[in-house]
């Protein structure tokens, strides 16, 4: 590493050793490497992290067991799996645990490329689709001739099993076209593409792209790097849960044994994923019984860190009187309930929510890792109601009251943002992501 004013520059490869307290200026063209480059998904850690942590602590070591409890697209498992590890991730996202097990998983290439090349064929033939998507506001994201392209190809996708066999392996090819077929979506709607929000902006309008060349540009993309996926990397195994990390772990992990985990959990009022893929989700919702709006906002609900309650959720809480247990983390929430005169109320609630929730998960994971086991968690510091918390310090304390000590904490710089937009002081970008190594005492 070379130091450079407040950062160590570090290129491609991070060392094992860190000093306490060192920010990294990680410089690499290579987060898209592999099946990374799948599908874009907000708030991703780059492989860099997960790829330091199993070569620190799983070196020279196969088949061993990786956990990532909040895997979101897969970086860790991907990471994991070309390691030579089996690999387990758990979310509550939906599409997330699709992104993740499709960039995870060895399909068969020969008949991927036969049911390809039916596909292909079928596209260029087929006038019209007889998918419709349920959102009776499809022509204010998508062009009219763009709805029917989209119809195009989900109504062939659908029709892969009976055409070729309701198995396994066709299963598998199905999945992966569904993602390479979500891939494009945002980027053929009108919905801006840079913004965490999903909306039609008419300051500056967008050009949607045409879908069927871009569709057909990723499934090239797509076959190539799962090809050299399925051929280099053995079958190792992959198990991917959908549901909240929080919830009875152990009794989801069945007895198994860990050996790493590593995660970056939700932010305080998290990222509304649901909210940020909802142009995806009008064509795909319906594989998740998310198809709608009213059903997306209910599902919202269950995260860790939503911002989605009413009011009667949170009408009689107060930090004064229902506290977590930690001065520094009291004071902060209670300076939120005090000073912000509009939301405080809610943002306080939120924020106890929040850090309720990683402490149950905290609770759950302890349970599943062996004395000595390694648990690495990147996280970022937050800002709520313009008082700023220190999350990952924070954290640090909950965990190390639920069988973890801290070993190390150093950050990175976060770059190449993807749907990066200003909250209007209302969060702000967060600018360092911290890497805390527990180990489980």
């Amino acid at each position: 590493m070379i130091k450079s004013q407040d950062y160590f520059i570090v290129k491609e490869f991070i060392p094992d050793e860190i000093e306490q307290g060192s920010i990294l200026n990680i410089f690499t063209n290579n987060v898209t490497a592999h099946t990374h480059g799948f599908h874009k998904y907000p708030a991703k850690f780059i492989p860099h992290i997960p790829k330091w942590a199993i070569n620190k602590y799983l070196a020279g070591q196969i088949s061993k067991t990786i956990l990532d409890p909040f895997c979101g697209s897969g970086t860790t498992l991907a990471e994991g799996i070309l390691a030579g590890h089996n690999v387990i991730g758990i979310d509550i996202d939906l599409l997330s645990c699709l992104i993740a097990k499709v960039k995870t998983t060895n399909v068969n290439t020969s008949e991927l490329n036969k049911v390809s090349d039916w596909l292909v064929k079928g596209i260029k033939k087929k006038k019209r689709g007889e998918f419709k998507p349920e959102c009776e506001t499809i022509e204010h994201w998508f062009p009219k001739e763009t709805i029917n392209k989209l119809s195009i190809i989900r109504t062939l996708i659908n029709q892969i099993p009976e055409r070729f066999g309701d198995n396994k392996s066709i299963k598998d090819i199905q999945h992966l076209l569904i993602i390479c077929f979500s891939s494009i979506i945002r980027r053929v709607s009108y919905a801006d593409n840079e913004s965490q929000k999903t909306y039609v902006s008419h300051t500056h309008i967008k050009t949607p792209e045409e879908p069927l060349s871009l569709f057909l540009s990723q499934l090239d993309l797509f076959k190539e790097r799962i090809a050299k996926f399925s051929e280099n990397i053995p079958k190792l195994r992959n198990r991917i849960i959908c549901s909240s990390s929080t919830e009875s772990l152990k009794v989801k992990l069945k007895g198994q044994n860990i050996d790493l985990a590593i995660t970056s959990p939700p932010y305080i009022k998290a990222i509304d994923y649901i909210y940020n893929q909802m142009v995806e989700l009008f064509w795909i919702g319906d594989l998740f019984g998310i198809q709608t709006q009213s059903k997306q906002n209910e599902k919202k609900k269950e995260y860790i860190g939503t911002k989605h309650f009413h009011k009667k959720e949170f009408v009689e809480y107060t930090p004064f009187e229902t506290t977590i247990g930690i001065k520094k983390l009291d004071n902060k929430i209670q300076k939120v309930f005090k000073t912000d005169k509009k939301n405080g109320h809610k943002h306080a609630y939120i924020t106890f929510k929040y850090f309720v929730g990683m402490e149950n998960h905290f609770a759950e994971i302890s349970k599943c890792l062996d004395k000595g086991r390694h648990y690495i968690m990147v996280i970022g510091d937050s800002s709520v109601s313009n008082i700023p918390f220190n999350t990952a310090d924070f954290l640090t304390e909950i965990a190390e009251r639920n069988g973890f000590r801290i070993t190390n904490k150093w950050g990175y710089k976060i770059k190449n943002r993807y749907m990066r937009f200003d909250r209007n002081g209302r969060g702000g970008i967060i600018e360092i992501d911290w890497v805390l190594d527990l180990v489980r005492i």
